[in-house]
C-alpha cells in the first residue's frame, strides 16, 4: 500500500474517531439493521405498534414507553437496543431543556442567595444525567450492556438530588414543574433500563 493510501486511511480513521455522542445517536436510530450486529439477543419490534406494546408491557411505565415511542417512526424498524437508544435520546432531550430552565430562572432569582445555590445545583444534576446517559449511548454501540445500565442509572439518580437539595432548605418549596420534569426523566430512565436489562438476561 502507497504512502498516500495510508494517508488517505489514516485521515478517515481520525475524521471516524472525531464524531461525537450525538451523531452516533442520529446513526444508531437511522440503521436499518441492527440485528446485524453480533451479539446474543435478537429481539425485535417488527414495524406494527403491537409489537411495540408488548415490549412496552413489559417495562414498568407501559403507557409513558408507549407514547414515547409512537412519537419516534424509527421504532417500528428498530430491535431492543434502537429502542433504548431513542429512550435514551428523549431522557436526554429531557435533562437538556431542565437544565436550561433552571438557569434561566436563576436570572429571575438574582437577589435570592439560598435559591439561587439550589438551582445552580440543580442545573448541574441535570447535566450530569445529560453527561450519563450520553456515556450510555456509547456502551451501547461497543455492546456493554452493563456499563450503559450503570450510566442511565446515575442518570435516573440525579434529578432526586436536585429534589434533595430543595430538601435542605425547608423554606423552599419544591416548585410543581420541577417535580413533573423529575418525574419524566426518572420514568424515561427506568424505560431505558428496562429495555437494557433484556439484553442483560
Amino acid at each position: 500500500m502507497s504512502k498516500a493510501v495510508q494517508q488517505v486511511n489514516l485521515s478517515k480513521d481520525q475524521d471516524m474517531g472525531s464524531l461525537s455522542v450525538l451523531h452516533l445517536l442520529v446513526l444508531l436510530l437511522l440503521s436499518q439493521n441492527f440485528s446485524s450486529a453480533p451479539y446474543r439477543h435478537q429481539q425485535f419490534a417488527t414495524g406494527d405498534s403491537a409489537s411495540i406494546r408488548n415490549i412496552c408491557k413489559t417495562t414498568n411505565y407501559n403507557k409513558q414507553c408507549v407514547s414515547s415511542l409512537k412519537s419516534n417512526s424509527s421504532s417500528l424498524t428498530a430491535d431492543i437496543r434502537g429502542l433504548a437508544v431513542i429512550m435514551i435520546g428523549i431522557g436526554m432531550s429531557n435533562a437538556t431543556r431542565t437544565s436550561t430552565y433552571l438557569s434561566s430562572q436563576m436570572l429571575s432569582n438574582t437577589n435570592d442567595v439560598v435559591m439561587k445555590k439550589v438551582l445552580k445545583e440543580c442545573a448541574d444534576k441535570y447535566t450530569y444525567a445529560n453527561d450519563a446517559l450520553q456515556s450510555s449511548l456509547q456502551d451501547l454501540s461497543n455492546m456493554s450492556f452493563d456499563y450503559a445500565f450503570v450510566d442511565v442509572t446515575a442518570a435516573k439518580d440525579y434529578p432526586n438530588s436536585c429534589h434533595n437539595a430543595y430538601r435542605r432548605f425547608p423554606g423552599l418549596a419544591y416548585p410543581p414543574e420541577m417535580a413533573r420534569r423529575e418525574e419524566y426523566l426518572v420514568q424515561i430512565c427506568d424505560i431505558a433500563l428496562g429495555m437494557i436489562g433484556k439484553l442483560l438476561d
